[in-house]
This record gives structure tokens, C-alpha cells and sequence, in this order.
């Protein structure tokens, strides 16, 4: 490959010496900046642009976006047995709930007869 001409413009180095005078200065502002002190040059906008954002990076005041992670979906667990009662069962229930007073006594009678059977 053949070796560049030395001496003259070096884009890149330019591109050093305006991001390191004004840290907030912007790629198309670089572009023209340049186009502006180097008439006798063509200068392509891409590339201009490609090495102000690597410039930046290399000097550490690139403006990196954070990645959210993906959202975990929750599953609802479904009941594993599906009981069904009939409406006597019911209406026997709720009979002895209203004997005995309120549900949770009636459920630990259940309980403790439930115990006793076995």
C-alpha cells in the first residue's frame, strides 16, 4: 500500500484539538468548522462524523444509552385441582357456619374432626 502524503491536514487531529477546546460541540458543527478552515479540501461528512464519535469515545465523553433489561413476565399459578359443589353441600355449609358463629371456628372444627377420622 502506498504511504500518505506527511504534513497537511489530518482531519482526525483536528477533530482532537476542537472536541478537546469545546467539549460540547456537536458533529455537524465539527463538519463545519472544518469545511470552513480548510476550503482546499474535500472533506466527506460521513467520515468527519464517524471520527468526531470515535474521537469522543476515546476521550470518554460519549453519552452511552442504558439497556433495560427485559421485563419477567409473572405467571399466575393456576389452581391445581378444580372441586366442585353442589348447592346442597352449600347450603349445608353455610347452615353450620351460622350454628357454630363465624367461618374460622366452623374451619378449625373441620379441622380437628378431619384429625380425629384419621
Amino acid at each position: 500500500m502506498a504511504k500518505k502524503k506527511s504534513g497537511g491536514f489530518n482531519m482526525s487531529e483536528q477533530i482532537r484539538e476542537l472536541v478537546g477546546a469545546k467539549k460540547t460541540i456537536t458533529g455537524k458543527e465539527v463538519y463545519e468548522t472544518l469545511v470552513k478552515n480548510f476550503p482546499k479540501q474535500t472533506i466527506n461528512e460521513g467520515s468527519c462524523l464517524v471520527a468526531f464519535y470515535s474521537t469522543r469515545n476515546q476521550l470518554g465523553l460519549s453519552k452511552k444509552l442504558k439497556r433495560k433489561g427485559k421485563k419477567q413476565v409473572v405467571k399466575k399459578k393456576m389452581p391445581s385441582t378444580i372441586t366442585t359443589v353442589d348447592l346442597t353441600a352449600l347450603q349445608a355449609a353455610a347452615k353450620f357456619v351460622a350454628q357454630v358463629g363465624d367461618a374460622d371456628t366452623a374451619i378449625a372444627a373441620i379441622k380437628h374432626i378431619q384429625s380425629v377420622q384419621i
